[in-house]
């Protein structure tokens, strides 16, 4: 689609999922409404995609960054689907929907009968190794607990008064620096867990409120959710998650997109343009545009926001960020003695030791290697744990099989190894985050067509960013039609 001096245009800064998706429901919502839009992607990268990089090599099928989605959020499934995609869904096999967490330098399983950290089985809590006995207690105390207040607080502040100490290191700590990288201490309760905090308002009760919402979904309609492959909770893609990306770019055909170029500053519109808002890019050029979604994390957002909306730069700059890093390696699976029965276990910050978590990924998807093989990703890096970056690759690699070996009793040699590092990746929802993004927007709602969105702000995973993109998408086009 060329672009004339009439269209309206817009630039999207940032080539990862969101801006991808920001990218693709523009394109789709124009042309449905039969309007004429000009669309610029930039990527400062020489590739699409951002965390979101499958390396296929050897039988393996490797994720560098994120393996999966949570099916209950549909935005990426729907995504999916209208790719022509949903042929390629896989769920995890029910054989190895099990979790194993890492207590005293030995793996227990996690206790059935779970949501997150909340007991919904009594007899899955009792015999349960992870826990003593008071632990257990305290946890089926939790419908006696009264609420706590309705504001924010910490996740360590929100799990230790619903269901005590022992969960919240046992269980809620290692669970959620899976997903954030972060400290239970420090991450907001309001951001991350925000169903859970509702609940405990509403019903006074996590297992009640948890217990009532089951019920009425069941009463109300027992299919509210569409079926997906073995009704599993995450979903990948069988050529791996870079063929959502691969299919989203294929979809593109009317946006201009540009790789390999950085955006150097943002300002209002300059000289004899009609436009909103101008671009200087390192290749020297300038581009104009009626609207701008900026898709880069919180920190590069606000370097391009500093002249333009100087109100969002600061509580941009609060937002910190994490690096972390993956280590994949591939085994003959007869040198392999461990069962892998399970997707991987969880490494609380308690024990001591480098990796963070394990994914039994051969196991947890099928596609990821051959009947033969084993592939395993450990994960390293949280937050006040980043020295572990500074290591070489061989370093790290041999760091990893010596706890493998000690944990899972791993001695032999992998056939592959590859790690992968991702600096400033984990953005923190600490404690205020949501304050802290609504001041953003509140600054940016003063510069119509100004938008950002993407994994700082509003849920770190790809259902999230794939959300966001779509409403920064309408937001923009609502502006557009307003001129």
């Amino acid at each position: 689609m060329a672009v004339t001096a009439a269209q309206p245009r817009v630039a999207i800064i940032g080539g990862g999922i969101t801006g991808l998706a920001a990218a693709y429901f523009l394109q789709e919502a124009a042309r449905t409404q039969e309007r004429s839009l000009g669309i610029t992607l930039l990527e400062a990268s020489s590739r699409l995609g951002g965390k979101i990089v499958t390396e296929r090599v050897g039988g393996f099928c490797i994720e560098a960054g994120p393996d999966s989605f949570l099916s209950r959020k549909p935005w990426a499934r729907q995504l999916v689907e209208q790719l022509g995609l949903q042929d390629e869904l896989v769920g995890i096999d029910p054989r190895y929907r099990r979790t194993y967490i890492l207590r005293d330098g030995r793996l227990h399983r996690l206790p059935e009968g779970l949501f997150m950290f909340v007991p919904l089985n009594s007899e899955g809590l009792a015999r349960s190794s992870l826990l003593s006995s008071a632990g257990k207690e305290r946890m089926a105390m939790e419908p006696q607990i009264p609420p706590g207040p309705p504001g924010d607080e910490s996740i360590a502040d929100f799990v230790e008064r619903r269901v005590g100490r022992e969960a919240l290191e046992r269980l809620a700590e290692p669970l959620l620096t899976g997903i954030y990288a972060g400290r239970a201490d420090r991450l907001s309760a309001l951001a991350t867990l925000p169903q859970l905090k509702e609940l405990e308002q509403r019903a006074g009760s996590l297992v009640k409120g948890l217990a009532q919402a089951m019920s009425s979904r069941q009463t109300a309609n027992p299919r509210e959710e569409p079926v997906t492959p073995g009704d599993s909770a995450f979903l990948s893609l069988r050529g791996g998650l870079e063929t959502l990306v691969e299919a989203l770019v294929r979809r593109l055909g009317g946006i201009t997109v540009r790789t390999g170029v950085q955006v150097l500053s943002l300002a209002t519109g300059s000289g004899g343009s009609s436009a909103a808002y101008t671009l200087d890019l390192s290749d020297g050029s300038r581009l104009d545009a009626d609207a701008v979604i900026i898709t880069v994390p919180a920190f590069a957002a606000a370097r391009l926001l500093e002249t333009v909306c100087p109100d969002a730069v600061p509580p941009l700059r609060e937002i910190r960020f994490v690096s972390v890093m993956t280590c994949a390696l591939g085994f003959d699976r007869a040198d392999v003695d461990h069962p892998l029965d399970g997707t991987g276990f969880l490494v609380p910050s308690r024990e001591g030791r480098s990796i963070t978590a394990c994914t039994w990924v051969s196991s947890k998807w099928a596609h990821t290697a051959g009947l033969d093989q084993v592939l395993l990703r450990c994960y390293l890096g949280r937050d006040g744990e980043e020295q572990v970056l500074a290591l070489s690759d061989d370093v790290v690699v041999e760091l990893v099989r010596r706890e493998l070996r000690e944990l899972m009793g791993i001695d032999a040699a992998p056939t592959l190894a590859r790690v992968y590092r991702w600096e400033r990746a984990m953005p923190q929802y600490e404690v205020g985050h949501l304050e802290r993004v609504a001041a953003v927007e509140q600054a940016l709602a003063r510069h119509p067509g100004l938008l950002v969105a993407g994994a700082s702000y509003r849920g770190v995973g790809i259902p999230d960013c794939i959300r966001q993109g779509q409403a920064a998408a309408e937001q923009a086009l609502s502006t557009l039609g307003t001129r």
